[in-house]
């Protein structure tokens, strides 16, 4: 038997793999992790370090051993039971709890492997809990059918500026008008926000010394393109700080982050066209 389950004394998500497991009539091995399986998953968890994330409340259970793969949370382990590594990019690690699943990154994924994504999605919320997506504008037509079979309570959308400047803050890696098309689509779920970091630019590939923040007026654009779109200028609006030393790109290591009172002007001219604007 090569599936291996370690669990921990209630907890209710562990049940949920475990029903999965026994309706797709799997065979596997339970290990209390906290109880008489503790010194085993004391062992597994040294030798696999790597593959599970202690967090400030400790480990997430249930972790799933299937040779030598290892998924940690009950969103994770289904996908990969549902079907390997295909949905790798759709579903990580939950970040959110209290009833929720969060780690479900819609633009990430291969739209190819949309039948099983909905599958695990629906068997997360037919077991009662709620879904939370993120997406940065790609995989539009996945977002519209999880619309469309009601696999989404909460969505957070990221908008990297204005239209303008998506190839530059991309690479020309999401096309606007898909963007624009995501943004239509997250409009409609029960709960949704719509998230701009407000970053630096360079505005070509040749403007490495060229470097600048998005602009007050960069962002009143972006919430102005948010409006056109959703058709409301009361869309739940949410700008972040920049920060250098958390971003991959070398080029901004050395920009120095915003003052919160830099970003009240960037908030002051979101609100222009998205009177819901905050700063978090």
């Amino acid at each position: 038997m090569s599936l291996i389950l370690f669990t921990a004394t209630g907890c209710a998500r562990c049940q949920i793999a475990k029903k999965f497991m026994r309706e797709k009539d799997l065979g596997f091995a339970e290990h209390d992790a906290v109880g008489e399986g503790k010194e085993l998953f004391g062992k597994f968890y040294r030798a696999h370090r790597a593959a599970i994330v202690r967090g400030a409340e400790g480990i997430e259970f249930p972790v799933l051993a299937d040779g030598p793969e290892v998924r940690q949370g009950v969103a994770a382990v289904i996908a990969w039971l549902q079907a390997g590594a295909r949905l790798d990019g759709f579903i990580g690690r939950s970040d959110v709890s209290r009833g929720w699943v969060g780690g479900l990154h819609v633009s990430k994924g291969d739209p190819a492997a949309m039948e099983d994504l909905v599958g695990v999605l629906g068997f997360l919320k037919r077991n009662g809990l709620k879904l939370q997506l993120d997406t940065d504008g790609r995989n539009a037509a996945v977002l519209e059918h999880l619309l469309a079979q009601g696999l989404g309570d909460r969505v957070v959308m990221e908008l990297k500026g204005p239209r303008a400047l998506y190839a530059a803050m991309t690479g020309g890696s999401i096309e606007p008008e898909e963007v624009h098309r995501s943004m239509v689509r997250v409009a409609g779920f029960p709960e949704h926000r719509f998230e701009t970091t407000v970053a630096p630019v360079a505005r070509t590939a040749e403007d490495s010394e060229g470097i600048r923040y998005l602009t007050p007026d960069e962002v009143a654009e972006t919430a102005l393109w948010l409006k056109t779109a959703t058709g409301s200028h009361r869309q739940p609006y949410v700008l972040h700080v920049f920060d250098p030393q958390a971003d991959p790109d070398d080029r901004f290591r050395s920009v120095e982050m915003l003052t919160p009172a830099v970003l009240l002007r960037h908030r002051s001219a979101a609100r222009r066209h998205q009177v819901l604007t905050e700063i978090e």
